[in-house]
């Protein structure tokens, strides 16, 4: 029996982090079913029932230092946890978690990383002091394996691997298709799904130049669209800025919907324009073809991993080119399919690698 506590941005209603969650899980105790997990979560009750695992509190720091105590591995699962581009607490608060494994003589291991930005003096100088000391890097691309050495990560060399929700694989569309029918939405037409965050505004509002993408869309089409919000309730808000926008009619997704319910969703639809970094992931999983925006280098390092370029970012998207590349992925469907599903092929191996490295910390059965 061996015990790994994992420690992520769970618990916080965002698909994306609950399906790396997941995905480390299951190819965790593929190879090693004695495993149990126990998970740092920001709604505990929440990640206990999804998960069917263990979970304390992001607050409980006693609760975390027993945890720390019991476990044979501490993981930092997924996701960009190492950044200070909001403020410096969730940075710290992560490093933290670091030392006390540290100071009880854990292994660390961050897992499928996606790191930075990272600019004030503070982060800068804690990342190398403390990351330098885990056991065992992976990050989900190369350019965060770079970003990982010009902060002056150095050991262990990082291990570029992939995203760890792509072990979950492709979502089964008759389950997204009932979904749909449930939330009004009409299925006999191409649906496109949209994805959108909350993101500070740029030179020209995100809102009106895409709605005007989606309307010319719909128009030329006859689609449905459906914005599918990847965290709850934030998205919901951000879905219906943009169709406050729009003239086309859309739905907006609003419910208690699971990280595996809007993999099934995505995977039903005809196209995905995303700007949720996990909603890239979803569609390129299930072979949906996709539309990338970008807010984030991470969204822009995804895309390259799997052939793509983004086709604009929030700062400055052209409508025009956005219709256009919507048009051209419902043109070449069949073809697109077939490509994205060959580098799944190449990219979920790199995944399961995560849980192959991880199992090599634990101690042996």
């Amino acid at each position: 029996m061996a015990e790994i506590l994992i420690a992520g941005y769970y618990g916080f209603h965002n698909a994306g982090d609950e399906a790396m969650l997941a995905g480390l899980r299951r190819a965790i105790r593929e190879l090693r079913p004695d495993v149990t997990f126990t998970a740092i979560s920001g709604t505990a009750s929440q990640t206990r029932r999804l998960h069917g695992i263990g979970a304390v509190s992001r607050s409980d720091i006693r609760g975390i230092w027993e945890a720390i105590g019991r476990a044979d591995l501490v993981m930092f699962g997924g996701g960009s946890l190492l950044q200070d581009v909001t403020s410096s607490r969730s940075l710290i608060y992560y490093l933290g978690l670091a030392t006390m494994a540290r100071l009880r003589r854990k292994p660390v291991m961050f897992c499928a990383q996606g790191i930075g930005p990272v600019t004030r003096p503070l982060g800068r100088a804690l990342v190398p002091l403390i990351v330098n000391r885990a056991a065992l890097i992976t990050a989900r691309d190369a350019e965060a394996a770079e970003t990982f050495r010009r902060l002056g990560v150095t050991r262990p060399p990082v291990t570029v691997t992939a995203d760890a929700a792509l072990v979950l694989g492709p979502a089964d569309p008759a389950a997204g298709e009932a979904l749909l029918r449930g939330a009004g939405v009409d299925v006999s037409r191409p649906v496109i799904g949209v994805s959108v965050r909350p993101w500070k505004p740029g030179r020209e509002p995100l809102e009106p130049r895409l709605a005007a993408a989606l309307d010319r869309l719909a128009g030329e089409t006859g689609a449905q669209v459906v914005f599918i919000p990847m965290q709850q309730v934030k998205d919901v808000e951000a879905s219906r800025a943009v169709v406050a926008c729009m003239r086309a009619p859309a739905v907006v997704l609003n419910g208690p919907y699971t990280y595996e319910d809007l993999r099934a969703v995505i995977a039903r639809c005809d196209l995905l324009i995303g700007m949720r970094y996990h909603s890239l992931v979803f569609a390129a999983m299930s072979g949906v073809p996709l539309v990338g925006i970008s807010y984030d280098p991470k969204n822009d390092a995804f895309l390259r991993q799997i052939g793509h370029e983004a086709v604009g970012n929030v700062g400055g998207l052209d409508p025009a080119a956005v219709a256009a590349a919507g048009r051209r992925a419902l043109a070449e469907a069949d073809q697109v399919r077939a490509d994205l599903l060959r580098q799944m092929d190449r990219l979920v191996p790199l995944a399961r690698l995560n849980a192959e490295l991880a199992v090599g910390l634990l101690p042996d059965r």
